[in-house]
């Protein structure tokens, strides 16, 4: 795979760099996961997180903080939440993190069940399941992002889930800022994407429930 133009980073980019501030937002993420409880609102686990990343030493978020409780979950990424939700017991949360680490951006999202209910953590399961199935195909086939992409609506429905385009259609990643690169979606490139450029999103909902599943992760 070669580079193409879209993919092209400023001299300040080195490639370990964004995998190290990708690691710090993964282990920071899972930190905020475990404190995340039933009965509290976005609004509080905004404080956690905030806090959180604090301590970790990172420099700022190049996009807010993605938290989303139960019916909020099917809410696209340009859409704001419902206030004053609460997580219940037996519920669905996920977390979507952009903070910029040592002059790189991070990007990492992963979802939550909270409670045992099996409609629930199939969900979660599918999602986590269709994001490997891509990344895989991706690797192995040589796959175009527009490919990747109908390969997931495609996939989903056959699950008997909808895919959300608008929330989960992939990006660049790379020094900050990409967007002097490149502000449009992965979903909507004809090449084969370069490694450790690009994320992958995945962003499934049951409309019966009206709860959804969120993973994202670097390509």
């Amino acid at each position: 795979m070669a580079i193409n133009t879209l993919e092209k980073n400023s001299e300040n980019f080195i490639e370990a760099k964004l995998l190290k501030a990708q690691s710090l937002t993964k282990e920071a993420l899972h930190e905020i996961s475990q404190q995340i409880t039933a009965g509290m609102t976005e609004k509080e686990a905004l404080y956690i997180t905030d806090s959180t990343f604090k301590l970790y030493g990172f420099e700022k978020y190049w996009h807010a903080p993605k938290i989303r409780f139960g019916p909020n979950t099917v809410k696209t990424f340009s859409e704001t939440s419902e206030p004053g939700v609460i997580l219940q017991e037996n519920d669905i949360y996920f977390l979507d993190f952009g903070p910029v680490f040592l002059g790189h951006e991070a990007d990492f999202g992963e979802t939550f069940v909270v409670g045992n209910n099996p409609e629930l953590l199939k969900l979660k399961t599918t999602a986590n399941n269709l994001f490997d199935q891509l990344r895989k195909s991706w690797k192995e086939k040589k796959i175009s992002g527009i490919d990747l992409y109908k390969m997931a609506v495609e996939q989903t429905e056959k699950l008997g889930y909808k895919f959300n385009l608008d929330g989960g259609s992939g990006h660049r990643i790379g020094d900050f800022p990409h967007h002097i690169h490149f502000r449009g979606d992965l979903a909507e490139v004809d090449f084969i994407p370069y490694q450790n450029r690009w994320i992958l999103e995945v962003q499934i909902y049951d409309a019966k429930l009206n709860r959804g599943a969120f993973v994202e992760d670097i390509l």
